[in-house]
């Protein structure tokens, strides 16, 4: 035998002649039966016996189906073929083991047998092979080639350095009562193993596992388990038994001694903590989602969880669908992407729900968004969606869809219950082109977007079948900065015993000037007295300028701790006319 030295540092061998190769014996048959193992015929039968009873592999050749009268142990080169037993040819890579002779290669070592030299029926001269393969090896062309075999399993985990010897005599043995005939001498190469030997201090049991053994009980259970100990100064020594290769230090040694000395010897007791009151498990940008989830329940909303994968067409609706967020290995040809956002998956959720003939519906999901495959550029969103009648139509009422008001509403409201300002934020019109250019907003404080609102975009809508309008939002929560206390409760209800005072106002402004900028504008010029500020009428026109508009505001001012004189209202209104003008080049309407 020629042998790649490094990969099988040892390996027995022996040959059988004048066999008969009959039927295996019942009590044979009925052994391998009882671990679902099928009986073929004597010879094979044995080698699988033996593997079984006692974890040793072998394997069996037709000598007389040998070419020449060499095996090599070697590594395949890359693109060499290789037919198993299992009836399937396999393209071996660079560096596998295999067993050749001078026709080819007939064994992958270590996992399975060639089809051209396995014994059959007709056999009548065996060659037997016991060997030691490296385990590393085996594990990785067994990965490669993704064959699982019995043999593969007990190789790759490691097999006692001793045992080709003891398995040789064992499996003579058994062929020559079962088949008759003669065996040879073994032939063997085997290179010798470094002894491992690991020191070991008896006091360390106790240091790990806080359990106290006397060192001649300790020592005694290392013993019967095979362990050589040699004792030098309360210093021990100890030689592993060969067919114990898992154990590679102290602590594998302390391990056998408390598993058989019996865990429930390892007392019970209370592991140290700085502090007794746990920490919270929720931080404030969880609390804000959970409060987010309640809030949008409370306004009609079901929560959905969806996949985080789209395909490509819809990625790309979403000003998605980059190089960078393709998966390498999809679930389905359908879920390609990382989703950009989470309105395409709420609308084919949907659009399963129309189809089942639900026409109304508001849905919502908190989960991450990608915008690339960097940590920052996963983003959490709260996203929802409404579509159909908001009143149902019956004999007193007709049909009300929702609409962007409808919406807006809602994503105020959530806001507002995690902590944001509805004062302080600013409405811009350029949303994302998946919205409707003309039906829909951003909201932002300073630079940072809050949230996009407003009707998707009809192209969109047709592209999934909608029949009619849907309204869609998306809260990005972690721009939202973060307020010293979370009020998860309303604040207690101030109400003054004055009556409030109302003021109208009519200004001519610029068209392109969004209401919502003036009604802020209006809020601002004085925070304590200005309750609220109405919108009830908007006019372009007669006697309005080309390029202006008429907003028609209506002013609630509510007295705090006295009544308001002429004067004070007077100064008030004076304000407000001031601010506007200076910041919006405002005026009051004439007529």
């Amino acid at each position: 035998m020629q042998i790649k030295k490094n990969l099988c540092p040892k390996i027995f061998g022996r040959s059988f002649q004048n066999l008969v190769n009959v039927d295996s014996p019942l009590w044979l048959k009925k052994r391998l039966l009882a671990v679902d193992q099928r009986p073929i015929s004597s010879l094979v039968d044995i080698t699988n016996y033996i593997m079984i009873d006692i974890g040793r592999p072998l394997h069996a050749y037709d000598a007389e189906k040998i070419v020449g009268n060499t095996l090599t142990i070697k590594e395949a080169k890359q693109g060499e073929k290789f037919f198993a037993l299992n009836g399937n040819e396999y393209e071996l890579d660079q560096g596998m083991l295999v067993i050749s002779d001078n026709h080819g290669i007939d064994d992958l070592a270590g996992i399975m047998g060639g089809e051209r030299t396995g014994v059959t029926n007709n056999t009548t001269k065996m060659f037997l092979e016991a060997a030691i393969f490296d385990p590393i090896s085996i594990a990785n062309t067994g990965r490669k080639l993704n064959i699982n075999s019995d043999a593969r399993y007990r190789f790759e985990r490691g097999l006692d350095y001793d045992s080709p010897d003891l398995v040789m005599h064992y499996a003579a043995s058994m062929v020559n009562t079962i088949c008759g005939g003669t065996y040879s001498k073994i032939v063997k190469f085997e290179l010798i193993k470094d002894i491992k030997s690991i020191i070991f201090n008896p006091d360390n049991i106790y240091k790990l596992t806080g359990v106290e053994i006397e060192s001649q009980v300790a020592k005694s259970i290392l013993e019967k388990l095979g362990f050589l100990i040699t004792v030098k100064r309360d210093i021990w020594s100890i030689i592993p038994p060969p067919w114990r290769s898992d154990i590679d230090g102290v602590s594998d040694i302390v391990e056998e001694i408390i598993r058989v000395n019996g865990y429930d010897y390892i007392p019970s007791i209370k592991l140290p903590r700085k502090n007794y009151i746990a920490k919270p498990a929720m931080n404030i940008k969880h609390r804000q989602t959970s409060i987010a989830s309640k809030t949008l329940a409370n306004r009609g909303y079901s929560e959905v969880i969806t996949f985080s994968f789209i395909n490509e067409v819809m990625a790309k609706q979403f000003n998605g669908g980059i190089e960078e967020l393709v998966l390498v290995n999809p679930i389905s040809s359908e879920l390609t992407h990382m989703r950009p956002s989470i309105i395409p998956t709420l609308l084919v959720a949907a659009q399963r729900n129309l189809n089942l003939g639900i026409d109304t519906l508001s849905l919502f999901e908190v989960g991450p968004i990608f915008k690339g495959d960097k940590p920052d550029d996963q983003i959490s969103s709260i996203s929802g969606l409404r579509l159909g009648s908001k009143v149902k139509k019956d004999w007193k009422n007709s049909s009300q869809d929702f609409d962007f008001y409808d919406v807006k509403l809602d994503v105020l409201k959530t806001l507002e219950s995690i902590g944001v300002k509805i004062n302080s934020l600013q409405t811009y019109e350029n949303a994302p082109s998946y919205f409707h250019p003309g039906r829909s907003a951003i909201l932002k404080i300073g630079q940072k977007l809050l949230a996009n609102i407003g009707e998707i975009h009809p192209g969109i809508t047709d592209f999934y079948g909608f029949g009619k309008s849907v309204l869609a939002f998306e809260i990005f929560h972690e721009n939202i900065p973060i307020p010293k206390k979370l009020k998860v409760s309303r604040p207690m209800l101030k109400i003054s015993h004055l009556q409030s005072v109302t003021r109208e106002f009519a200004f001519v402004i610029d068209e392109t000037t969004p209401a919502q900028k003036l009604v802020q504008i209006a809020k601002s010029t004085n925070k304590d007295l200005i309750k609220d500020v109405l919108i009830f009428d908007v006019y372009k026109g007669k006697n309005i300028p080309n390029g202006k508009k008429s907003i028609a505001i209506k002013v609630i001012i509510q007295p705090i701790l006295e009544t308001l004189t002429e004067d004070d209202l007077e100064k008030i209104s004076s304000d407000l006319i001031n601010v506007i003008d200076a910041k919006l080049s405002g005026s009051l309407r004439s007529q």
